[in-house]
């Protein structure tokens, strides 16, 4: 804004209206007046001033009781009173009431038009101050990156908009409580500890990446500029950080690189196929020549049937391997999820034996309906289903929780009893050939990941209600049932 304001002179003297009128004019303000507070109350229904210049004694009352309500009235102006008969108690009054100025009559033009313009100069400074606070809070809300303010304890002061749509945590939900222990996973929170406590003593950080957890469990990957806020006397007051969500470049760079590793896993596992088929040959003909030479009761025949054993284990790991490495194609169709894991439990029936194992479902009253390659998801629950057994002591107890996760989704808990796993072997859980077990190519949760990552979902490690192992797989409705609204949840138990 300019210097000019818009003054309400309230004046009942006619001489002393014109007069203050004439001086207002000469800086260019514009002026309305009234003579009595019944006119200013006509007034406010119509009109917002920047300045309000009050007789103090007016026919229908004096300005101390009259100012709250002209306050009230006049929100965002100032409030000069003009007597002719001041005394300090009414002056002391005045001012707590929130007037700005106090001048006697009779006026002395440039007295009048320097305090006018210090309360032009204030408002213009105001304005300029919103303009730039509109400005910065537009650049926060709009901004497509996620800009997050610390103190220097690490506790969450504000956040913009960004972040809440993209992760779903509100501003509400979070301020006053420590950032990383909300909202990083766990085994990148003490690198994080550390790249905050740097940045809290002044040291700027930029091209910091680590995963932020979401409201519905998933892991976004960002790239942080991490610096301070200082006050007016250059000290620092808190963390300010500026990150670009690079998740989709994280994933095709893993993809990439698991791609990498497959065909050249398939590369070598098809030469090792090729030069171990005959030789794998050679001892299985060998193993049956010999049992037919050795009887059955000899305490060689133990040794033979050694061989034909490993010979058989050899031959499957390579072919696991093999099947690991190959593209997968999927044969989609429509089933209820809990029909097949359902199945699953059931094909196990033999493996679980006369062990105190039981799988304990709840389920949308849906069914979760999704189009998949029933045999490919066949392999996912077993795999899970037969790590968990192995894993824990019994009683077993495998929980299998299944809701609708919104419009399109379907989200799967599998949660075991076990011990759980610590933060290396949740950080390995995926990569091929790591296992936990005393035997095994260690390939079963990478095959389930491939499978998952195949049908457009993802499949992730999270902590357990209860300390054992727990795994989160979300996965597409199935398009028939897209419009179609989730009954209420049922709970059912199999054992």
């Amino acid at each position: 804004m300019n210097s000019e304001l818009t003054i309400l002179l309230v004046e009942d003297d006619p001489d002393a209206q014109a007069n203050l009128v004439d001086i207002l004019a000469l800086d260019g303000h514009h002026t309305q007046v009234a003579g009595s507070f019944a006119e200013v109350r006509v007034v406010a229904d119509h009109h917002e001033f920047d300045l309000v210049i009050l007789d103090r004694r007016l026919p229908d009352g004096n300005v101390e009781d009259a100012l709250p309500e002209l306050a009230g009235l006049f929100p965002h102006a100032e409030f000069i009173v003009v007597t002719g008969f001041a005394d300090i108690e009414s002056t002391i009054a005045a001012f707590r009431l929130g007037v700005t100025d106090y001048m006697l009559k009779p006026v002395h033009p440039e007295i009048v038009r320097q305090r006018v313009a210090r309360i032009a100069q204030q408002k213009q400074a105001e304005q300029q101050s919103r303009k730039e606070q509109r400005f910065i809070h537009q650049i926060l809300e709009t901004s497509e990156a996620f800009i997050v303010v610390l103190d220097l304890q690490g506790r969450v002061l504000r956040f913009n908009s960004h972040f809440t749509t993209v992760t779903g945590w509100t501003i509400e939900e979070l301020v006053g409580k420590d950032y990383i222990d909300h909202c990083v996973p766990e085994p990148e929170r003490p690198r994080l500890h550390e790249v905050f406590c740097k940045t809290a003593t002044g040291k700027q950080s930029t091209g910091v990446r680590n995963g932020v957890q979401t409201t519905d469990g998933r892991i976004r990957h960002i790239r942080w500029s991490n610096s301070t806020l200082t006050d007016e006397d250059g000290q620092i007051t808190s963390v300010l950080a500026i990150g670009v969500d690079v998740t989709e470049v994280v994933e095709a760079q893993d993809r990439s690189a698991r791609d990498h590793r497959l065909a050249a896993i398939g590369q070598t596992v098809a030469g090792m196929a090729h030069e171990s088929r005959n030789a794998l040959h050679r001892i299985n003909t060998s193993v049956d020549l010999l049992r037919l030479d050795i009887p059955i009761e000899s305490d060689s025949r133990e040794e033979v049937d050694s061989i034909a054993r490993a010979s058989t284990e050899l031959q499957s790991t390579l072919e696991e391997v093999r099947r690991y490495a190959a593209p997968i194609h999927l044969h989609r169709e429509s089933v209820l999820l809990h029909e097949v894991w359902r199945r699953v439990w059931g094909y196990l029936a033999s493996a679980r034996g006369d062990r105190d194992a039981e799988l304990i479902e709840a389920r949308c009253g849906c069914g979760c309906p999704v189009d998949v390659d029933v045999l490919r998801m066949e392999q996912v629950f077993r795999n899970l289903f037969e790590n968990a057994l192995a894993a824990c002591q019994d009683p077993v107890r495998i929980c299998v929780h299944c809701k609708c996760g919104g419009d399109d989704e379907i989200l799967v808990a599998i949660e075991d009893n076990g011990p759980g796993l610590d933060n290396a072997q949740r950080e390995k859980i995926f990569d091929p050939f790591f296992t936990t077990k005393a035997t095994g190519t260690g390939l079963g949760m990478s095959i389930v990941q491939r499978i998952v990552d195949a049908h457009g979902g993802d499949i992730q490690v999270v902590d357990a209600d209860d300390g054992g192992a727990k795994f989160k797989i979300r996965l597409s409705k199935s398009e028939s049932a897209l419009s179609t609204p989730c009954p209420a949840t049922t709970v059912d138990a199999d054992g």
